[in-house]
């Protein structure tokens, strides 16, 4: 099955694009690594036909305070549907929420568009808190190393595995004690550390109270 991912982040190809390592790492686990696109920097209505032109496709996402990026909602508006059967869609989120029970809103959404355009549905994988994985790759070799058996197990079973779905989407909810120990890394701006050291090296530390809405 000749599968195609599509990088959906407006990062596009930056180094600094989770989306991108994210698409790296699943192909990597391949015998015969599928292609990547991007849609930042694309012609739309090229890439729309570039990817008729595939048995599967696998849409990889960041989601922004439970929205997805516009570049993919615009993508969205010119797909058409398959005029065949048997071509499967699929979709990864990664966002920076802890808890990954915040992106399960958007799965209805993914099956319902999905069955809309003809397709057969591969599922939704969904890894939360992802925002660090370009700033800290040393602590995402697991996750990245689960990424990369789910591509393995993919080219060998044409879906995803369940079991791997169920890892990286852990965890689900936070527990009482996860809430406190994270309560008290905020209230302590120990949780800070991380973003402060990004504020500083992009000249933007001294900004970081700044309000750009009134009301």
């Amino acid at each position: 099955m000749k599968t195609v991912l599509i990088n959906c982040s407006p990062k596009g190809n930056a180094q600094n694009c989770n989306t991108k390592i994210i698409c790296e790492a699943f192909v990597r686990g391949m015998q015969s690594p599928c292609d990547i696109l991007c849609i930042a920097g694309s012609d739309i209505h090229e890439l729309v036909r570039m990817i008729e032109a595939y048995d599967a496709v696998i849409y990889v996402l960041p989601l922004y305070i439970h929205g997805m990026p516009g570049i993919m909602m615009e993508l969205i508006q010119h797909l058409r549907p398959s005029m065949g059967d048997g071509k499967a869609m699929g979709f990864i989120i990664q966002a920076g929420f802890i808890e990954t029970q915040q992106h399960k809103y958007i799965e209805p959404y993914f099956a319902s568009l999905t069955r809309r355009l003809n397709y057969n549905y591969l599922g939704t994988v969904s890894k939360g808190e992802a925002a660090g994985i370009y700033m800290f790759p040393w602590l995402f070799k697991k996750v990245l190393r689960q990424f990369s058996r789910l591509g393995s197990r993919y080219e060998q079973l044409w879906c995803f595995d369940q079991t791997i779905i169920s890892a990286l989407e852990k965890p689900y909810e936070l527990s009482r004690f996860k809430v406190g120990i994270l309560q008290f890394l905020c209230e302590s701006g120990l949780n800070d550390i991380g973003w402060h050291h990004e504020l500083k090296k992009n000249n933007a530390y001294d900004k970081r109270l700044d309000r750009p809405f009134f009301f």
